[in-house]
């Protein structure tokens, strides 16, 4: 068994929650991380009912003083911490085109999709927005910013947080979540895309700042193919039920034929916590895809 004390940002749902409960039952201890403190609970009630050990603490990851707050927090509970894994990360649908290229015409709509906080009924003004044509010509700048702001920044500055309470300590590591984005561009999401190949480079440089000798740190990323979260539902899934296009265009390039499920991604993770088994190994990315990498298509 793992038996370690892991903190997972963003663990209050989607891949975090699941990852918290896996690695829960491997016997590590989880301090279920998330802006939402009441999903975060949630999940650490599903753990301790479950006979797991886990503890919910609220943080917003775009915000170094409530991280460092979570840190002191997490310390007086628990006393230390092992591995940190950075799960937290958003997609803005006002951040994603509508289509995968360009269109003759498209340079003429320079319409930018802003949502009006003093709207009437702000829901409703926001599924009109995503209902809107966006192009690279119309996106909100402010929306592609946030998306970088906390899957990129997001990560860094939780390691520059809770690295405090790891630096010269045998058998601590840290854990980033990029993505497929992260090796090609994928079409329609450019601030998703960019972030997480910010992610993939920072992984890289962060394993060479921490890991010598004076560090101890490991610092190594888990790649998700394509799974079906909440976060990307409405890109593979028609409100019908039906799968849009884009789920067979990826289904197409996946040699296994089908989407992941979220706890095959579980064992990379504890191959990278687990310094029994990766203790040497540090800077690497580990691509769960099935097989998506290596297929051109044809």
């Amino acid at each position: 068994m793992l038996n370690k004390t892991i903190v997972i940002t963003g663990a209050g749902g989607g891949l975090g929650s699941t990852f918290s409960k896996e690695l829960a039952a491997d016997g590590s201890t989880i301090v279920v991380l998330d802006f939402n403190l009441e999903a975060a609970q949630k999940t650490a009630d599903a753990i301790t009912q479950a006979g797991g050990k886990a503890i919910a603490v609220s943080a917003d990851v775009t915000d170094k003083t409530s991280l460092e707050a979570a840190r002191d927090e997490i310390q007086r509970q628990l006393g230390h911490y092992d591995v940190l894994i950075n799960c937290a990360g958003i997609q803005d649908p006002l951040a994603k085109t509508t289509a995968e290229a360009y269109q003759a015409g498209d340079e003429a709509d320079t319409f930018t999709a802003v949502l009006n906080p003093n709207t009437q009924d702000p829901a409703a003004a926001r599924q009109a927005l995503i209902a809107r044509k966006r192009t690279l010509f119309n996106l909100d700048n402010t929306r592609l910013a946030r998306v970088m702001t906390v899957n990129w920044l997001g990560t860094v500055t939780a390691c520059e947080v809770f690295a405090v309470g790891m630096v010269g300590r045998d058998g601590c590591s840290i854990i980033n979540i990029t993505s497929m984005a992260a090796y090609n561009a994928l079409s329609m999401v450019p601030a998703y895309a960019a972030s997480k190949a910010a992610v993939d480079s920072f992984t890289r440089w962060l394993s060479n700042y921490l890991s010598n000798e004076f560090g101890k740190v490991r610092v190594n990323a888990v790649a998700p193919g394509y799974f079906l979260t909440p976060l990307n539902h409405d890109m593979y899934v028609n409100p019908d039920g039906s799968y849009t296009q884009r789920y067979y265009n990826v289904i197409h390039r996946t040699p296994m034929g089908r989407l992941g499920d979220p706890k095959e991604l579980v064992g990379a993770l504890k191959f990278f916590a687990d310094d029994t088994l990766s203790g040497y190994i540090t800077g690497q990315v580990i691509a769960v895809d099935g097989g998506f990498l290596s297929c051109p298509g044809i």
